[in-house]
């Protein structure tokens, strides 16, 4: 009697169902073999298991929505200064901006958690991003560009590395500074400035606009970031602006700049250059005050979960933004 192999491999997606049938026609088939022959059939086992808790944490480690956001921002600040430009050229521009700016994303929330795996792991990891993200950078030539890395690491570093005067994250204000300054400033007027194909004298209205509005969401995000574990941080001790707002204050703060967000991308609407743009994004900005109106009404202030659906409501609307930007040109 020819032996049953026994494969294990997790890493292919089998449903449930498909499993359950194979362990009963493998324990059919033993049954039958006991009856007919009075012996166990032998069993060879082979084990191709992958310890998945590596990649799970690498995975975390890279903060995958914080990569969206930054994948999202370079190609609408991308898409909105080089409008005129040749589609082949614009391609060519994110080829250089788009690694560096991924990398040095994963740099930066790195510095902010290189315990998640040991502390020598995670500097590597740390390390071996920054190095990759100045490295591409370098090869763009692009001044604009190599400063933005730099100033976004140097900011990542005043918020999360552990040394005497630094670790600002500990701080609410130093700590939403920061966040101002790389989200609402540094990433947008760098990546537009590398990506302009001519030499920027005077603002733009248009980067103007993008800088005011994402200074608004970046307040929000900010702030709203610890309600939903504003007891937890109460019991330890950590004054976050929630805290010392209090929860309804600083909710209601966050939907009114929301709210106000909203509004004034719909009036910027009438004044764009032509119907389509209009229509675009005037529409889709009174569906967003809309939104954020219904949404907040429905939220209890008194549960976690609710809080922290409203939360990642706001990042859906923060990358919606993005697809937005653009019909600005």
């Amino acid at each position: 009697m020819a032996p049953i192999l026994r494969v294990h491999v997790p890493f292919l997606k089998i449903s449930p169902s498909k499993v359950a049938r194979r362990e009963h026609d493998v324990s059919t088939y033993e049954a039958v073999h006991v009856r007919k022959t009075g012996t166990q059939p032998r069993v060879m086992s082979v084990s191709t298991s992958v310890d998945y808790h590596g990649v799970s944490a690498l995975v975390r480690f890279t903060r995958p929505h914080t990569v969206l956001g930054t994948v999202t921002s370079v190609c609408s600040m991308t898409l909105l200064a080089a409008s005129h430009v040749r589609i082949f050229d614009v391609f060519g521009i994110l080829g250089q901006a788009l690694l560096p700016a991924v990398f040095m994303n994963i740099a930066i929330v790195g510095l902010n958690q290189v315990g998640e795996f040991s502390s020598n792991t995670g500097l590597l990891l740390v390390s071996a991003s920054t190095a990759v993200a100045f490295t591409w950078g370098a090869l763009s030539e692009s001044t604009a560009l190599i400063s933005t890395l730099l100033v976004s690491l140097v900011l990542g570093i005043l918020y999360s590395v552990d040394l005497k005067m630094l670790r600002w994250k500990r701080f609410p204000l130093l700590a939403a500074g920061c966040i101002l300054l790389v989200r609402a400033l540094t990433v947008h007027v760098g990546f537009f400035l590398h990506a302009s194909p001519q030499p920027i004298n005077i603002i733009p209205p248009s980067l103007m606009h993008v800088v005011a509005v994402m200074t608004i969401y970046s307040i929000v995000i900010a702030i709203f970031k610890d309600l939903p574990d504003i007891s937890g941080d109460a019991i330890h001790g950590i004054r976050t602006i929630g805290i010392q707002l209090g929860v309804k204050t600083a909710f209601s703060l966050c939907v009114f700049l929301l709210f106000l967000a909203q509004t004034w991308g719909a009036v910027h609407g009438f004044h764009s250059g032509s119907i389509l743009r209009s229509s675009v994004l005037i529409t889709s900005h009174v569906l967003g005050v809309v939104f954020v109106l219904t949404k907040a009404f429905k939220v209890d202030l008194l549960s976690s979960a609710s809080l922290h659906a409203y939360y990642m409501f706001i990042w859906k609307l923060f990358y919606v933004q993005y697809l937005l930007f653009p019909f600005l040109a």
